[in-house]
């Protein structure tokens, strides 16, 4: 139970993003420039929150209350706004960083470690998607331009966090996953 007595079933999450994270960063450390990619642990624990747990209990409390009014104790939002509020705090407060010595002469960096905090939304997305529709095997299978303009407004929203806006974001989710998350299979 957090210190405001709103209790986040999400916080069962924490250990689970927290290994996406490193997982994620690994698997970055091994592109170009990517051994200059760090994560700061934002995230926290269950029993002592980071920054990013703490502004999505903040956003994720306001936002309950604008929907939910006076039940907003008692109500739960979906997971497509769960996972809108946690990418608005990876965007926030940016736990991928690049930390190259002014030494270094001409670093090769790709796009993905460049831009980690926005490439980060499509496997967090992937693993969100999973575990609500009980599919294991699903893949997230953005087309490659899609994929380029979710980054792109990823981007933007980084750079212009109070545009964000949680709600129609979560729209914008729904439908990725409607478009592009399939079973292994298919």
């Amino acid at each position: 139970m957090s210190k405001n007595g709103t209790i986040f079933g999400s916080d069962t999450w924490i250990p689970e993003i927290k290994n996406l994270c490193f997982d994620f960063l690994k698997y970055l450390q091994n592109r170009p420039g990517g051994r200059f990619l760090h994560f700061r642990d934002e995230i926290g624990t269950s029993e002592k929150p980071g920054r990013i747990v703490k502004e999505y209990h903040k956003t994720a409390k306001i936002l309950k209350n604008e929907i939910f009014m006076e039940d907003a104790g008692q109500s739960y939002i979906d997971y497509h706004k769960i996972a809108s509020l946690y990418i608005r705090s990876f965007l926030k407060y940016k736990p991928f960083y690049l930390d190259i010595p002014k030494e270094t002469k001409d670093v090769e960096l790709c796009l993905q470690t460049m831009l980690a905090n926005e490439y980060f939304a499509i496997p967090f997305l992937e693993t969100i998607f999973r575990a609500w529709n009980n599919d294991f095997e699903g893949l997230l299978r953005l087309e490659q331009n899609y994929r380029d303009n979710f980054i792109k407004l990823l981007y933007y929203y980084k750079n212009h966090i109070d545009k964000l806006d949680p709600v129609s974001f979560s729209n914008t989710i729904y439908l990725i996953e409607r478009q592009f998350f399939h079973p292994s299979g298919k």
